[in-house]
């Protein structure tokens, strides 16, 4: 009986490299009658009882490598596993919730193997090894709806080496990966498979004569394998056979060796222009003109990845008194990414040496010395490690050891550039320019102040300037007193207040402005525009006092007070303003443009004196323009409010029974007005799910999942509808949530090894 595989991906790798002892039938094959055994089984996936993520995968993939050669017409795992995730979908059940004969009925089968792995034990101590594993596997016959046999079975290592077989010893002297702690993992796995399929009994008629495998061991822990990288493949078993090995489609019939009596070497060199995702390794092993046996490596898939990562671009290098900073523009879109290699050289064609990797798109060089020029380049490389090209060198040295001190007034227009102290007060008078060139750092001793009645210009949006103070205590910040401001990217950090102008006028954009007492203060005409900042951890992000600013494109988050108005004839327009203890007060009613407050209910948007006609459902760029609405319920007071979502649930749960969910949706929205609780949004995600409102069921449960992150049947009804859509990453993601919550849950566990090991 010849066989074809095709599998479903495996996450954790397990090398195997172990002999396989001989084991004695400990209890021979059960006598049961040719009648009561099916001839057509599936496999179907093993239930995981312990914590250790995808072993039940890996022991079902063993176990179908021993019983596929007994006399039963098994089906592949992959076509078993296909069929099983259409049966879920159709039915909304998983399929341990699913009847055995409705299971054969989709499947063509008129037998069921079901498994779970029960326990599964892992020490290692530096000269001692504990490892262990127990599972149970059934047979159900479908026809007859009897179980056939149950069988549980363990196997326990306790030592502190193991000795190597033949082909383990091979292996492990061609792969830097092969060890004990493999060798034991996979020898346990094999035994165990091994003893159960020696109890399994099997239906009358001819058993083929097949070469028997005794255990494959590959290097697929290495994987992904990029150009030059070698797949190497080990396997025991009969002698004077005929022995080759498949990439999943994308390789046949790679030629193995058999280098001892029974010991078979096979390997495959990566090629340029290779490549293939997830692919199993099957080894076959075949008689001259006679019947094979393949088997199936439970290490895990193979990925072959000769693509590159893009050329890095935008490198730059800045010197500092004390450091040299190192820039490049981040890649995206490059799945596989896995860093950055920053090269070094004191020449600038030759000579260059790694000196760190990163995941970021900066670091800084503290390795220099004063008085040496360097040279830099970065290279992106990938998990497979494919690099990309090398781009021009970029140059950099040391400047002055020190950061120049400056104070008191400049008497004609001056341009900073590097690293400067400011003691006491910097001025810059009336008729008169200060320009600070990108990357410039200005750090501020205790109560110092830069003085503005002249013009202050930074042009520095991609690599913005700094104003810092030197210590940890507070600078007084930026001082504008009828002067002009030009701010384009910048950082202010650690201010009594970061920016204050009075009667100035001008333009702030592209800033950060965090941890200051005052973000900006604006008071009086003329006042500037303050457009794309990100203004956070403030006590008040901006103030506005007597003045007509136009505060527009801006982030304020996190601060006690985002906005605070006393007197304003300006603009506040398409700004995201959320999570602030209080978004905006004003000292007087105040109507303002569209903007994002968290939330499209105006009783949550945490806004005092403020009339809003519309607002924005998201943060924008992606928000769109509604109405906001008004909880009818938000002067009642709590037990008012909790007994009014009471009643509206009990008239609910009435029209709920009789399956109208048209009004029970009305009465579950108002109960949801009046009281939250998880209770309502699980079941509007019903009846929503019921009408076939796929979005909104969605809508309702994210929703209900913010408010109630600790809630657990949320989270996996959250799950269950991301996994019947097919979105398996979102519904892996929402699933280790509730594992988190409620370790118990055996749906969800099941799931989630279904999902990992896809």
């Amino acid at each position: 009986m010849k066989k074809s595989f095709f599998l479903l991906a495996i996450l954790l790798f397990i090398a195997s490299c172990a002999t396989l002892p001989e084991i004695k039938k400990e209890t021979p094959e059960s006598k049961i009658s040719d009648e009561e055994l099916p001839k057509t089984v599936a496999i179907l996936p093993f239930e995981n009882k312990t914590e250790e993520m995808g072993i039940a995968n890996q022991v079902r993939k063993a176990f179908y490598n021993h019983f596929s050669s007994k006399p039963y017409r098994d089906i592949e795992l992959a076509v078993v596993d296909e069929k099983i995730i259409q049966l879920e979908k159709s039915s909304g059940k998983s399929i341990l919730e699913i009847p055995p004969k409705d299971i054969c009925e989709a499947l063509g089968c008129d037998g069921l193997i079901y498994g779970k792995v029960i326990d599964y034990k892992k020490i290692y101590a530096v000269a001692y090894s504990q490892l262990g594993i127990e599972a149970e596997v059934w047979m159900i016959n479908t026809k007859t709806g009897k179980e056939v046999f149950r069988l549980k079975d363990s196997v326990r290592y306790h030592e502190g080496g193991v000795p190597l077989s033949p082909l383990s010893a091979v292996m492990t002297a061609i792969s830097t990966v092969m060890n004990i702690r493999d060798i034991q993992q996979v020898r346990m796995l094999n035994e165990l498979c091994y003893k159960f399929n020696e109890k399994i009994p099997s239906p009358e008629g001819l058993i083929e004569q097949r070469p028997v495998i005794k255990e494959v061991l590959t290097n697929a822990k290495d994987s992904p394998f990029g150009k030059g990288k070698v797949i190497q493949v080990g396997a025991e078993g009969d002698r004077g056979m005929v022995a080759t090995f498949d990439i999943g489609n994308f390789k046949k019939g790679v030629p193995m060796k058999e280098t001892q009596p029974g010991i078979y070497i096979g390997e495959y060199i990566v090629m340029p222009g290779d490549n293939v995702k997830e692919a199993p390794i099957i080894v076959s092993l075949r008689k001259l003109g006679g019947y094979d046996t393949q088997w199936i490596d439970v290490s895990g898939f193979v990925t072959i990845d000769t693509t590159p990562p893009p050329q890095v671009t935008g490198l730059r290098a800045k010197g500092f008194h004390d450091r040299i900073e190192i820039s490049w523009q981040a890649l995206k879109n490059v799945p596989d990414l896995k860093g950055y290699r920053v090269l070094r050289s004191e020449q600038p064609l030759s000579g260059f040496k790694e000196i760190t990797t990163t995941e970021f798109n900066f670091v800084e060089d503290k390795t220099v010395e004063y008085g040496k020029v360097y040279y830099y380049r970065v290279v992106a490389y990938d998990t497979a490690g494919n690099e990309s090209e090398i781009q021009d060198a970029k140059k950099a040295f040391l400047t002055a050891k020190e950061p120049q001190i400056i104070s008191g007034s400049i008497e004609k227009d001056t341009v900073l550039s590097g690293n400067y102290i400011v003691k006491n007060s910097l001025w810059i008078p009336k008729g008169l320019t200060l320009t600070i060139e990108p990357e410039t750092r200005l750090m501020f001793d205790e109560n110092a102040q830069l003085k503005v009645e002249g013009k202050i210009v930074i042009n520095a949006k991609d690599f913005p300037v700094e104003f810092v103070p030197v210590g940890n205590k507070k600078w007084k910040g930026i001082v504008l007193e009828g002067g002009y401001i030009e701010m384009n990217g910048f950082r202010i950090k650690n201010a009594e207040t970061g920016i204050s102008l009075n009667s100035s006028g001008g333009v702030i954009e592209n800033g950060i402005i965090s941890d200051n007492d005052k973000g900006i203060s604006v008071l009086g005409i003329p006042s500037p525009s303050i457009k794309n900042l990100t203004i956070s951890g403030n006590k008040t992000g901006i103030e506005l006092v007597k003045t007509n600013s136009i505060i527009y494109l801006n982030s304020l988050f996190q601060n006690e007070t985002g906005i605070k108005i006393i007197g304003f004839s300006g603009e506040i327009r398409d700004n995201n303003i959320y999570d602030n203890n209080l978004n905006i007060y004003s000292e007087t009613f105040l109507k303002i443009a569209p903007n994002y407050f968290g939330s499209i209910n105006s009783d949550e948007m945490r806004l005092r004196n403020i009339q809003i006609s519309s607002v924005y459902d998201a943060k924008l760029p992606e928000g769109k323009l509604v109405n906001p609405i008004t909880n009818p319920y938000a002067k009642l007071s709590q037990e008012e409010r909790q007994r009014k979502a009471t009643e509206f649930v009990i008239e609910a749960g009435e029209y709920f029974r009789q399956r109208n969910y048209g009004k029970a949706v009305t009465l579950f929205e108002e109960a949801l007005k009046a009281q939250p609780t998880p209770e309502i949004y699980y079941y509007l995600a019903i009846c929503y799910q019921e009408m076939k409102e796929e979005e909104k069921t969605l809508k309702y449960l994210r929703e209900g999942v913010e408010k109630f992150p600790k809630d657990s049947t949320l989270q996996k009804s959250l799950g269950l509808i991301y996994y019947q859509a097919g979105r398996e990453d979102e519904a892996k993601k929402v699933f280790e949530e509730v594992l988190r919550l409620n370790p118990e849950d055996r749906q969800v566990r099941f799931l989630m090894e279904r999902l990992i090991n896809k």
